[in-house]
C-alpha cells in the first residue's frame, strides 16, 4: 500500500512540474451583433495540439486541461470577462480535434472590439488583443497604412477574422487520440 501511495505521490508531483502547453493551429471568430453594443459570438479552434516540454509528451496532461479548465472549467470566461450563456464543445473535424465556444455579450469591450462613436469604423487590433496570434483573413480591411488593425464599417453587423497561432508543429502532438479515447469512454457509461 505504501508503495502504491508513494507511486501515486510522485506521480503528482511530476505532473505538476511539468509545463506543457495547450495551442492550436488556428481559430476562427464570428461576431454578430443585436445591438449596437451587444450581441453573439463564436470562437472555433482548429487542431488542438500539445507542445513537448523539453522533449517530453505531455499530452495527457494538457487534454485533462483542455477538459477541466476549457470545456468544464471557466478558462474561456476569465479570458473573455463579461460574456455569458457561454457553450462548449469538443469535436473531431476534418481529422483533428477542434473546439468551439458560443456566448452573448453585452459590450464590445469584452470581445475586444472597439469604436470611438457612431460615425467610427469597428476596430480590432489583432496583436494586441490576441498577442500570440498572427492575422489570416477577415471581412474587413486589414494592415490599411501598416497598421496592424482591422477595420470594419461603421454599419457592419457580422464580423469574422481568422488567426493562426502554432508554427512549430515538429514539436506538438495532436490531442486527437487522447479526444477519441475520452469520447468513448464517456458515451459508454
Amino acid at each position: 500500500m505504501k508503495k502504491i501511495f508513494y507511486f501515486v505521490f510522485v506521480l503528482f508531483i511530476s505532473l505538476i512540474f511539468i509545463n506543457g502547453c495547450l495551442t492550436v493551429e488556428k481559430k476562427e471568430y464570428k461576431i454578430k451583433l443585436t445591438s449596437p453594443t451587444s450581441g453573439k459570438g463564436t470562437i472555433k479552434y482548429i487542431n488542438i495540439l500539445s507542445q513537448k516540454d523539453n522533449e517530453k509528451d505531455v499530452s495527457m496532461k494538457d487534454f485533462a486541461e483542455l477538459i477541466t479548465d476549457y470545456i468544464e472549467g471557466d478558462k474561456i470566461q476569465n479570458d473573455f470577462p463579461g460574456i455569458s450563456n457561454v457553450k462548449k464543445r469538443v469535436f473531431e473535424e476534418n481529422g483533428v480535434l477542434c473546439a468551439e465556444f458560443s456566448f452573448d455579450f453585452d459590450s464590445l469591450n469584452q470581445i475586444k472590439l472597439f469604436k470611438y462613436d457612431k460615425d467610427s469604423p469597428f476596430m480590432l487590433m489583432v496583436k494586441e488583443s490576441f498577442s500570440n496570434e498572427e492575422y489570416v483573413e477577415s471581412n474587413g480591411e486589414y494592415n490599411i497604412n501598416n497598421m496592424p488593425v482591422i477595420f470594419w464599417n461603421k454599419n457592419t453587423k457580422e464580423f469574422s477574422w481568422k488567426t493562426k497561432v502554432a508554427t512549430d508543429s515538429a514539436n506538438t502532438i495532436s490531442l486527437l487520440e487522447q479526444y477519441k479515447s475520452w469520447d468513448k469512454s464517456r458515451k459508454n457509461k
